[in-house]
């Protein structure tokens, strides 16, 4: 034998009953609740005529509000029935929604949903936890609130003042278009009002669209009211709600979301408006939350930068440091050890060209550095090298005679490496301070026979890391 089962009827004219227990309107498919075929018979059927035999007038045409019934339209399959809503009384001539406003159907739901019973019940909570709590003066039950231009109102389920603020108090518990709530979130703002929005249940995996645009609007919190929070506020005299919130879990790279419920009091809430304009109300600031876990990632990659950062520079110095004791080490043999120059240059100028400091081809080149490296390193190292030339008296007039260029070079590492003992111990001291008239003159004159050789000092820096400032800047305005 083929077990009966039921589907929904194709073509049906009433989409909606109104279930006046609770104000809200249920489709076919939320009055049957996913049951099987028996217990749809039994318990929708059935228990809904006797119901209405009994007098019980539950639920009902959300148009005219008249008995509706749950009836079967005949098929050839005897095992399948097909069900909708049409109204107890067949000569009634009420087409439901067809013809119906999407603005006056929700009209109509916002209304009926006040006059529910849970509603009621609903605003009776709120009522007595405020009137518990002696921080609330002025409590009002759908009173109309003005607009402040004098001609708009709202009329919350209830408002009351707290401490030097006007709140409002309204019921989420059936589905609402999302301009309905926009248009309430922009009245209590503009009028400077606290928006507290209440919810039927607190099962965030159970929300409708309408009440995720609440509970994420609202800094992911949402609140509702018990009996047990009722007792609870008259007990402590203090407004408690039952919270509900997300709370994101650092997970290192990224969050992720934790639902958290406990009893809130309302002195413990916070309210502001959001970056896109809603008044919120909340318990836990998670938007707070997310942001000290988005800095936190910020500052932790910022420190792993410049850590490795410091690493590539330690590697990097080492790297230049070497190449500077290697280019020395090389250097200081010139002219002695002239075969060995010649054979480790090429390879030191291909190290020097893949860090950026390219060389001459010869170490010796006569339009290369070789001057301005003598005079350098002759200072550093207290003895005169990158020549034959005896002392720093000799060198000091090699250079001004024929190489005047170098003569800043060796006049700044000079002093930087106090070698003037070692120039006094070799020379015509008065001399050489005619000539140092001479050229220090030239400097502040602008003399160009006199000029720096500027052309090798990003080698110079590299190698002279120690070097003052001086080196870098023209004569005249160091000498002025």
């Amino acid at each position: 034998m083929a077990l009966r089962h039921y589907e929904l009827a194709y073509d049906r004219i009433h989409e909606h009953v109104l279930d006046r227990e609770t104000g809200r309107w249920l489709s076919l498919v939320e009055y049957m609740g996913g049951a099987d075929y028996g217990a749809v018979i039994e318990k929708k059927r059935v228990g809904l005529k006797l119901e209405l035999e009994s007098g019980e007038l539950r639920y009902v045409c959300p148009v005219c509000e008249k008995a509706m019934m749950l009836a079967s339209l005949p098929i050839r399959e005897r095992n399948i029935f097909r069900f909708y809503f049409r109204h107890q009384d067949r000569n009634n001539s009420c087409t439901g929604e067809r013809g119906l406003s999407a603005r006056e159907i929700c009209s109509r739901k916002f209304a009926q949903c006040k006059e529910g019973e849970l509603h009621k019940r609903f605003k009776q909570w709120m009522e007595q936890s405020m009137r518990s709590d002696p921080s609330f003066s002025e409590i009002d039950t759908e009173k109309r609130w003005k607009d402040i231009d004098g001609l708009r109102w709202r009329q919350p389920d209830v408002q009351a003042m707290w401490r030097g603020h006007r709140i409002a108090c309204e019921a989420q518990l059936s589905t609402t278009f999302l301009h309905v709530i926009t248009e309430r979130m922009q009245f209590y703002e503009r009028n400077q009002g606290r928006l507290l929005w209440l919810f039927r249940d607190l099962d965030t995996q159970d929300f409708k669209l309408s009440e995720d645009d609440i509970f994420y609007s609202n800094n992911r919190n949402a609140f509702r009211l018990t009996p047990d929070t009722v007792a609870l506020s008259e007990q402590h005299q203090r407004f408690a709600l039952e919270c509900v919130w997300y709370e994101p879990m650092d997970k290192g790279a990224y969050s992720e979301d934790v639902v958290r419920q406990q009893i809130v009091y309302f002195d413990e809430l916070h309210f502001d408006v959001s970056a896109v304009g809603v008044p919120r109300t909340y318990f836990f600031d998670y938007d707070a939350a997310i942001q000290a876990q988005e800095q936190r990632r910020r500052e932790e990659a910022e420190a792993e930068a410049r850590a490795t950062q410091e690493v590539r520079r330690i590697r990097e110095e080492a790297r230049d440091q070497a190449l500077r004791q290697a280019f020395e080490a090389l250097f200081v043999t010139y002219p002695r050890q002239w075969p060995r120059c010649r054979q480790e240059w090429a390879p030191l100028r291909v190290r020097f060209e893949q860090s950026g400091h390219p060389l001459p081809e010869f170490i010796d080149q006569l339009d290369g550095p070789l001057y301005l490296l003598m005079a350098a390193y002759s200072a550093k190292r207290g003895e005169v090298v990158g020549c034959k030339l005896n002392n720093f008296a000799s060198l000091a007039n090699n250079l001004f005679d024929h190489h005047k260029g170098a003569l800043w070079v060796f006049s700044v590492m000079m002093r930087h490496y106090e070698r003037s003992a070692e120039m006094r111990a070799h020379g015509d001291m008065a001399k050489w301070k005619g000539r140092k008239e001479t050229y220090q003159r030239a400097w502040k004159a602008g003399d160009p026979a006199y000029a720096p050789d500027r052309r090798f000092d990003a080698l110079l820096r590299f190698l002279f890391p120690e070097a003052p400032e001086d080196m870098w800047i023209d004569p005249a305005d160091v000498l002025s």
